[in-house]
Formats: C-alpha cells, sequence, structure tokens
C-alpha cells in the first residue's frame, strides 16, 4: 500500500499555533501512523492563498487546514472540486466547522481524525465565488465582527473578546438595508439589519436557530431579522447567548438553494465565516454540492 502524503497549512496567529510547534507535533503524529507529511507556516491571508494555491496543485493527497473557520474556509475555497481530501485542525476560537464533522478541538485528537481517513462529502456555501463553510452575512454582524477585530487588537483573542465586542457594537442601534431577493426564481423583498446565510447545521443548532432543516435537506438556511429598537436587540441578543434563539419572532427563516441580493449599493461588506471582505452587488448566494472531501470523525 503506497505512503499517504499530507501537506499542513498552519496559520501562526490562530489560537495553539502561536504558542506551540503544532506543526511539528502534527508531522510527528502523522508519521507515525504512515503518513508522510510537509508544513507551511503563514502570517498574512497573502501567504495563506499562495500556500493554499500550491497545496491544491501539489502531489499530496490530504492538505490539512490548521487555523479559524476563516482559514479553513480559505483552503476549502481552493481545494473544492480538485479531488484532494481537506483536514481540519482546529485552532481558532469558536471552531463550528470542525464542530460539525466531530472533530476534536485538541491537537493530537484533530490529528487522530486525519491519521483515521474516513472522508465525508460536503456541500459548500458560496457566495459571488467566495466559499463560505458555515455563514455569509451583510449588515449587523460584519459590524459585529469589525468591533472584535478592534477588541482583539487590544486585550488578544478569547470567547470573552468577542462578547465584550458584541456588546460595543449593539450600543447603538443599526442600520437597516433593503433587500430585493430572487429566492429560487421567487422575488421578495425585506427591510432588515441583518440577512445571515447559514451552510453549517451544527452552527444553527449551536444557537438554537431555526434553518437547521434548510441544511439539512440540502439547501441554504436564509435568517432575516426584522427592523428592532436598540433595546429589543440587547434582549435578543442576550436571550440568544444565554438560552438559544429558539423561535424569536423577530428572526424569519427562508430556505432556498439559491438566492440573489439587490441592494442599492454598488459593493457592501460581507462577512464570510469571519473574515470581512468588500463584493459587488448583486450578492449570489448558492450551495455546491459534494463540492469538496472532509476527513471526518466516524460516525
Amino acid at each position: 500500500m503506497s505512503t499517504r502524503r499530507a501537506h499542513l497549512i498552519i496559520n501562526v496567529h490562530s489560537g495553539l499555533a502561536r504558542h506551540h510547534d503544532v506543526a511539528g507535533r502534527a508531522r510527528q503524529v502523522l508519521a507515525s501512523h504512515g503518513i508522510d507529511a510537509s508544513s507551511t507556516l503563514v502570517h498574512s491571508p497573502q501567504q495563506l492563498h499562495r500556500a493554499a494555491t500550491r497545496a491544491a496543485a501539489g502531489e499530496d493527497d490530504i492538505v490539512v487546514a490548521g487555523g479559524g473557520d476563516g482559514t479553513i474556509a480559505a483552503v476549502a475555497h481552493t481545494l473544492a472540486g480538485t479531488g484532494k481530501t481537506l483536514g481540519v485542525l482546529p485552532l481558532g476560537t469558536f471552531n463550528y466547522f470542525a464542530r460539525r464533522f466531530d472533530i476534536p478541538t485538541d491537537v493530537d485528537g484533530a490529528l487522530e481524525v486525519i491519521a483515521a481517513g474516513h472522508e465525508r462529502p460536503v456541500s459548500i456555501g458560496d457566495v459571488n465565488g467566495r466559499t463560505f463553510l458555515n455563514n455569509a452575512s451583510i449588515g449587523l454582524y460584519p459590524a459585529l465582527l469589525r468591533s472584535r477585530e478592534r477588541v482583539y487588537g487590544r486585550v488578544g483573542r478569547s470567547q470573552l473578546a468577542a462578547y465584550a465586542s458584541a456588546a460595543v457594537a449593539l450600543a447603538r442601534r443599526p442600520a437597516t438595508l433593503t433587500l430585493q431577493m430572487t429566492l429560487d426564481d421567487a422575488p421578495v423583498s425585506r427591510e432588515t439589519p441583518l440577512l445571515f446565510v447559514a451552510a453549517n447545521p451544527a452552527q444553527l443548532e449551536a444557537f438554537g436557530l431555526d434553518g437547521y432543516s434548510c441544511v439539512d435537506s440540502g439547501r441554504l438556511a436564509l435568517l432575516v431579522t426584522q427592523p428592532v429598537t436598540t433595546a429589543r436587540l440587547w434582549k435578543l441578543a442576550l436571550g440568544g447567548w444565554l438560552k438559544g434563539f429558539g423561535n424569536a419572532q423577530e428572526l424569519e427563516a427562508i430556505c432556498a438553494a439559491e438566492t440573489v441580493v439587490t441592494l442599492r449599493k454598488q459593493r457592501v461588506r460581507v462577512a464570510v465565516d469571519g473574515e470581512i471582505v468588500r463584493l459587488r452587488t448583486p450578492l449570489r448566494f448558492r450551495l455546491r454540492q459534494d463540492a469538496l472531501r472532509v476527513l471526518a470523525a466516524q460516525a
């Protein structure tokens, strides 16, 4: 039997990678399972893109993304449709994509999943050519992420810092967006501070959000928030944090395999798996069926 080969791409700014030799440990563990592993350490989005492109074109069977959900999504974007298999080394703050496949968040546990080699096909989200594994959104959520990055810059990355930054962002009433949407060819319009498009049922379940059945049946879940006062927004956010959103009346869940969203602006900030990008409108959200192969924990 031929030796399996893996290439690890490690974002050195993610979680444990800042403090431990994750790449060295990964090579050691994978070698003990007969996997010949090499690694690349990246320090910027540009380096990440170049490393992922080289890995996708290389001879390694497995490409392992080590970092948070944004890092994993960037590598997945390059691997989709190539026949390469994605290994996940979750080093981020929330690690929602890893949770979807029951991948442990400790390094050795995740490496054991990679070594076991149980592949699963997975459908991935796409907005104007950008891959998302968990969610993509416009409106309030990108504003929350901008606040979060400012807080991270001052106190470092942690879940507590993430929640504190959300409190800062919710201190002012969010702007309302006018959306003209085409949902599977049906026209719909909405006034909303937030459009949240989800592709990961595990993340929806974690927050008690509607839409799980949408993704479970091979469609995207679109969550649209009604225009609300600042006080009501605080109550909604606090309730969601403490006990989940449940069937909150302020949130409308819509299932669609594809939607085109038109706004008044020519460009808009879009949060894509925790990373903010500026995209031209209209925005086309779609689900690419079984576009990626992922090494997951055995069911």
